[in-house]
């Protein structure tokens, strides 16, 4: 077998993984407006869940299909985290500029609960409307009870998040370079547990 054949596996594995980093890029480029972050996030993982599932789409096409058609609802639920994510914000900055005592650690755990439930939620939304239609409310349920009922997945994505924003920190010299090779190769190992997820709940639906 040729070494460029496109059966060779290895040939296979890199055109994936630059299916993945285009992905990445497409996805920051249609972040920049800040409003379309929701669509972006949305087509990222319809596109990112048919390369794991091992289809072969066309990468822009894909995504661009999935941006236009779920533009509003994307938006919506863009906007639905905004209130949480600057109250959550604004009690971290509270905590960390005040010190109350043993209250002080109470506050610091129920805060550590809140933005884990907060970013569990918005970790499965996006993909939950990437492949079913349905109502905000019940996205943002299901996204809740997904999340909860996975929860050693919705650790794993918290970490994931946690270890690439670290790593474009450390290295924030080459940060675009670490965030777009290991935001691509999480956005894969991410992808492929939620086609697993999805896979679950749709086998016991039916």
């Amino acid at each position: 077998m040729s070494l460029f054949s496109a059966d060779n596996k290895l040939i296979q594995f890199i055109d994936k993984y630059v299916d993945f980093m285009q992905l990445q890029l497409m996805t920051l480029i249609c972040c920049l407006p800040l409003l379309t972050v929701g669509p972006a996030y949305t087509a990222k993982y319809y596109t990112s869940m048919k390369l794991a599932r091992g289809e072969a789409p066309n990468v822009m096409k894909s995504f661009l299909k999935s941006f236009k058609e779920n533009f509003r609802q994307g938006v919506v639920l863009e906007l639905a985290a905004v209130p949480a994510v600057l109250i959550i914000a604004v009690d971290w900055y509270l905590i960390g500029s005040t010190h109350l005592g043993t209250l002080t650690y109470v506050l610091l755990s129920v805060m550590i609960a809140v933005t884990f439930v907060v970013s569990t939620v918005y970790a499965f939304a996006f993909p939950l409307l990437a492949r079913y239609n349905a109502g905000t409310g019940m996205i943002l349920k299901s996204a809740l009870t997904v999340g909860m009922g996975k929860l050693w997945v919705s650790v794993l994505f918290l970490l994931f998040t946690v270890v690439l924003v670290a790593a474009c920190i450390e290295w924030i010299v080459y940060g675009v370079f670490v965030w777009l090779i290991g935001g691509a190769a999480l956005c894969w190992i991410r992808s492929l547990l939620l086609v697993k997820v999805m896979d679950d709940i749709e086998k016991k639906e039916s």
